[in-house]
């Protein structure tokens, strides 16, 4: 039997990756843009529009299950509204699966990169240094300062307060709600257990809808937007400069997926 949530019915009118990521790239964030692309050339031109519609479907499957599905291995956790036969299909056909690699994605180029990552010490220190220059250059182009940062978790608050009134998120104590006029709620708080050092964003996003509060896609840890936008994992950890973009393009990657549903009330 199908789950009926408002979360459910209003993400499913949720316009899509490209013109959520073209969002994000107007203000300013090109990073992701820019690993999407070194993929696609590590894989080879022809392989484009293979690529753009797998990224496609993994976040269109990703945001109307509100998050509850491992795309990848073709695990839901609720009953889909959107299921895609197009990764259905590329999962019946994969045949590249190898160990320790256990989970590759369903791109046999994607598995390539990731497994020649792992075991080829000189190409992996390569895409380290160009992931580095573009996080570098971005920084330096947005004007991230740095003031006040630590490294401690409780320390990072600061800059999510900044970032988060900047895009008139309403502060609660250590939560700040964005309420949209389509009824869904997005909240960004604060994940301060465990190390009080920053070994991952410390962030926790959550969408809910104001008539059902507990049911909510949740989004947290080292890559929270990647299976919605392709390569934003890319944004965070690293040294200050690299932790504080971090926090910024997160809160506004979350912002422009909330523009995306419509206008914003008052909370």
């Amino acid at each position: 039997m199908m789950e009926d949530h408002p979360l459910l019915n209003v993400v499913a009118n949720w316009p899509g990756r490209v013109s959520t990521q073209l969002a994000f790239e107007a203000r300013g964030f090109l990073v992701h843009r820019a690993w999407q692309n070194r993929m696609i050339e590590f894989c080879g031109e022809h392989q484009a529009d293979l690529l753009n519609r797998y990224w496609d479907e993994v976040a269109f499957e990703t945001m109307l299950c509100a998050g509850k599905v491992i795309s990848d291995q073709r695990i839901f956790g609720i009953e889909p509204k959107y299921r895609s036969a197009f990764l259905d299909e590329l999962s019946a056909a994969r045949d590249f699966v190898e160990p320790p690699f256990r989970y590759p994605p369903l791109i046999r180029c994607l598995f390539e990169h990731i497994k020649k990552t792992g075991l080829d010490a000189e190409f992996r220190m390569s895409e380290a240094a160009f992931i580095k220059k573009q996080t570098k250059q971005e920084g330096e182009r947005l004007g991230i300062r740095t003031t006040g940062w630590t490294g401690k978790k409780r320390d990072v608050i600061p800059f999510i307060d900044e970032f988060c009134s900047a895009q008139a998120f309403k502060r609660r104590r250590n939560r700040w709600h964005k309420n949209l006029s389509c009824g869904l709620v997005f909240e960004v708080s604060t994940d301060l257990g465990g190390s009080p050092y920053c070994t991952q964003m410390p962030l926790i996003f959550r969408i809910f809808h104001a008539d059902d509060l507990k049911f909510a896609f949740e989004l947290g840890g080292s890559e929270p937007f990647d299976q919605l936008v392709y390569g934003s994992r890319l944004y965070g950890g690293g040294d200050a400069s690299d932790f504080v973009l971090g926090v910024r393009a997160n809160i506004e990657l979350f912002d422009v997926i909330a523009a995306s549903f419509g206008t914003s009330q008052q909370a």
